[in-house]
């Protein structure tokens, strides 16, 4: 416990963040720091602790966040919730053997983020939403709680895949 204790007093003061001490031994696992700091304290901490949590580069981080960002339905501001399914769909075919295995390679696949190809991610960015809709993401994935849908879009349902939900205007499929 006190191993824990003098670890969140370092990040605390590393990152300027504020955490409660943590209950653990030996291991502490970032999502746990991630989770028990309020939102206002995970905008604050840098995109470097970001992708450490998320156990991702910071440039796949960036990359995987602008996409999430460029992706949700803006018109509408997008819900967290949009982002987080966006970005476990994503997930989702790093790990299925229909697509690339890296989330770079998921993104840049030819014909399937007409935000990548466009360009379009690099003048949206990344947001405060879109950061924390990773790791959400990241975290329910690491938890086992997704469904496993791989498809989305704007608009209507791919015809013939079978129907997951509806989150903003995009409609997710399996």
């Amino acid at each position: 416990m006190i191993k824990a204790v003098v670890a969140s007093l370092i990040i605390s003061h590393f990152f300027c963040i504020s955490i409660k001490p943590l209950d653990v031994d030996l291991v502490i696992d970032p999502l746990e720091i991630w989770q028990q700091m309020k939102v206002e304290e995970q905008d604050k901490t840098t995109v470097e602790f970001k992708a450490h949590v998320a156990g991702l580069t910071v440039a796949e981080y960036k990359f995987f966040s602008a996409v999430v960002e460029a992706e949700s339905d803006r018109k509408q501001s997008g819900s967290i919730e949009g982002r987080v399914m966006i970005a476990i769909v994503i997930l989702n075919r790093v790990d299925s053997k229909k697509f690339p295995n890296t989330i770079t390679k998921v993104l840049k696949q030819r014909g399937q983020f007409s935000v990548v190809s466009s360009g379009a991610y690099k003048r949206v960015g990344r947001t405060k939403r879109s950061d924390r809709a990773v790791i959400e993401a990241i975290r329910r994935k690491k938890q086992e709680t997704v469904p496993n849908v791989l498809y989305f879009r704007s608009g209507h349902y791919f015809a013939g895949h079978k129907r997951y939900k509806k989150v903003g205007d995009n409609y997710f499929s399996y």
